[in-house]
């Protein structure tokens, strides 16, 4: 042990004697940190952290006495509660603290690539709803100013709902330019007995052709009220008659049948077997639009008395669900009734209906009645609606087919008024809709204090064929005393979400001996499908018989043509879309990437698509496009131009450009033998992202 440690002793002395033995021996200078792309995405909790610290506390006070203000303390004091930045709280200044606090072993050179939230400006259309005063419900003395003496009615119809505006103007006559409100009224798609047009000669009353038991040829006309796999039940206000084929057909949906009718259950219907049916859609409904009458309840001594006299009627009865699937896979879904042998049967239950978890449970069921068989044992239900038989169960499946159809309330629209007169009230591009007192009845209260919960599922019953990045803005009764507005984006990954009151981006954070700084890793981003995304249109040659060269459109983005469509004729022209500035001051290696169409080119292959379509790029553009330096940008594996189908070019480097504010522009050129489509959309520009190694 002695001679080892003189050994240690000796080599000691011996690095002792060397010059650089600090080198050797100081850690600090040999041990590096240096963290390359760390990402972190900053949870919610972590704003309320950045808000906390002393490093940024000490800074929002700075800034104050800088702007002789409390602005920046007040600010970072709602940061952790409103969880983005903003325009006082800016991520590259209250960020480095919280990195720097989370890694502080870090040494210059690290790289962090930081994600958060960014205040946005609401929606500016969201503004005219600082005049929202609330709701209006039409009484029965409007109801009758309506109809004008015409019927007693007291609901609106197809015919009478645009005297809604009338009836606004006068209950609201010390309305002020841009008033807004919810009006809540009763409809029906039906026109009521001894009002408006005589029904066509043509069509016989369902209330006769179900009469004559012995059967007949018939043409009839009536509004879907409910549907199931094989067919459909019609009503005119006079009677039902089942449709025996399937179709597709919806609820709402007015519909003219000719055929030959037969019994069936101890009812007349139209059969798809044996007879020619031919059914013809005359109008599209809404199922939202129609609505239920008030559901008989069924009890065991009902069902007895059914089986003895068939009719059709909407019911509600309760009972246990046996599911059974023959040999042949066909299920049976029967509901066995207490103190009666009678079961209810749910016929041609489409898929999803019932749910097959609740075998063996009580449930309650709403649907039409439409016949009993097998000698009265089973009552036929076309089934509308149908729950486990618990309270919430027994609501949601009333709410669902509640009956709102003898005068109540069924539906909510929004108004504004111009100044002159009231008037629905619309936007581009958003669907501005009111809370339908449907919506009240499913969530089960009157207000609404947690949209973000009950609307997505709401929206998607009312837009069940919505579009990508489709938005709506709901208009909703909040509490007692007060309206609301909140919005809503839709999109094919998430469904409808509520929009937020800020955008996520990314930058990187890299640390230097003075601090760290931040480069964005968007400088700009734009899809097109929206808005112009800032860019300004410059034609500087445009055919008199055109009336435009570049035009925005929510399907393709940017579009580029001067082939004159009345005359099909190519046109001379030169015309530029200009961006707003980019500002590459604090860039590293930024790079463009966008995707682009063209098509109409012609095959010779002496054509060439950047003769057609340039992308410049200038840092003295100030307005004026000729007197501006331009610099053509080389694209690579853009389109063909010949082809609809969107390709992505590869990303070209604006490293050349790195410190300055740049403008991006397109510039369309073509002549009076070519001129081809061009379309451009999601234009990015950003930090070239290097793939990290393995």
């Amino acid at each position: 042990m002695k001679k080892i440690f003189l050994l240690s002793a000796v080599a000691l002395m011996t690095l002792a004697a060397c010059d650089d033995y600090e080198d050797q021996f100081n850690l600090d200078n040999q041990i590096t940190d240096v963290k390359k792309g760390t990402e972190i995405v900053l949870a919610d909790a972590d704003y309320a952290t950045i808000a906390g610290l002393p490093a940024n506390k000490a800074l929002a006070a700075k800034l104050d006495e800088a702007s002789g203000t409390t602005a920046y303390t007040e600010a970072l004091g709602k940061l952790g509660k409103q969880k983005y930045f903003n325009e006082f709280i800016t991520p590259d200044q209250f960020i480095p603290a919280f990195i720097s606090t989370k890694y502080k072993e870090a040494d210059a050179g690290s790289r962090f690539k930081v994600t958060y939230n960014v205040f946005k400006e609401k929606s500016a259309y969201l503004a005219d709803f600082d005049k929202l005063k609330g709701e209006y419900t039409l009484t029965a003395e409007d109801y009758s100013e309506a109809w004008g003496g015409a019927s007693s009615a007291k609901y609106l119809t197809p015919k009478t709902e645009s005297k809604l505006k009338d009836v606004l103007k006068k209950a609201k006559a010390d309305a002020a330019e841009g008033d807004i409100v919810v009006v809540n009224y009763a409809y029906s798609d039906f026109e009521p007995a001894g009002g408006g047009e005589t029904p066509a000669q043509n069509y016989n009353k369902i209330s006769e052709v179900v009469a004559n038991t012995e059967g007949g040829e018939y043409s009839v006309k009536g509004i879907v009220c409910a549907t199931y796999k094989t067919g459909f039940l019609l009503y005119d206000k006079t009677g039902y008659i089942l449709v025996y084929k399937a179709s597709d057909v919806n609820v709402g949906d007015e519909v003219a049948v000719t055929g030959t009718t037969t019994k069936y259950g101890g009812l007349m219907q139209f059969p798809a077997k044996n007879t020619e049916l031919n059914i013809e859609l005359i109008k599209k409904g809404k199922e939202p639009n129609f609505k239920h009458p008030s559901a008989k309840t069924y009890v065991a001594a009902d069902f007895e008395a059914y089986a003895q006299k068939p009719v059709v009627e909407y019911i509600t009865y309760k009972g246990k669900l046996s599911i059974t699937t023959n040999d042949n896979g066909n299920k049976y879904y029967n509901v066995i009734i207490d103190g009666t042998e009678k079961k209810g049967s749910l016929a041609n239950v489409p898929a999803g209906l019932v749910d097959e978890n609740l075998n063996g449970k009580d449930i309650i069921v709403y649907g039409y009645a439409i016949g009993a068989t097998s000698g009265g044992k089973y009552l036929n239900t076309m089934v509308v609606s149908c729950a486990e038989a618990t309270a919430a169960g027994a609501a949601k499946a009333k709410a669902i087919a509640r009956a709102t159809a003898n005068g109540g309330v069924n539906r909510s629209v929004v108004y504004r008024f111009d100044g002159k007169a009231w008037k629905v009230y619309s936007v581009d591009k958003v669907d501005v809709i009111a809370a339908q007192p449907e919506w009240y009845a499913l969530i089960g209260q009157n207000t609404v204090s947690k949209p973000a919960t009950y609307f997505p599922a709401l929206l998607q019953r009312e837009y069940p064929f919505a579009k990508d990045e489709q938005k709506a803005a709901v208009v909703y009764r909040k509490s007692d005393t007060e309206m609301a507005v909140v919005e809503f984006n839709y999109t094919v990954a998430n469904g409808w979400t509520q929009a937020t009151s800020y955008v996520q981006e990314s930058a990187t954070f890299v640390q230097q001996e003075a601090g760290f700084k931040a480069i964005p890793n968007a400088y700009y981003s734009n899809t097109f499908l929206d808005g112009d995304g800032g860019f300004t249109i410059y034609d500087i040659e445009r055919d008199a018989s055109l009336s435009y060269i570049w035009q925005i459109t929510s399907q393709y983005g940017w579009k580029g043509g001067a082939f004159n469509n009345s005359t099909k004729k190519c046109t001379k022209s030169e015309s530029w879309i200009v961006s707003p500035t980019i500002n590459l001051t604090n860039a590293e290696n930024p790079e463009m990437v966008f995707d682009e169409a063209m098509n109409k080119m012609g095959t010779d292959p002496a054509l060439k698509v950047r003769d057609y379509i340039k992308v410049m790029v200038s840092t003295n553009f100030d307005g004026d496009v000729k007197a501006a330096k331009w610099d053509e940008l080389e694209v690579q594996n853009g389109t063909n131009g010949n082809s609809w189908d969107f390709v992505t070019v590869t990303p070209i480097s604006l490293v050349k450009y790195i410190g300055k504010p740049v403008h991006i522009a397109f510039k369309y050129l073509s002549t009076e033998a070519v001129a081809p489509t061009y379309e451009v959309k999601n234009l990015v520009v950003s930090e070239h992202q290097e793939e990290e190694a393995e």
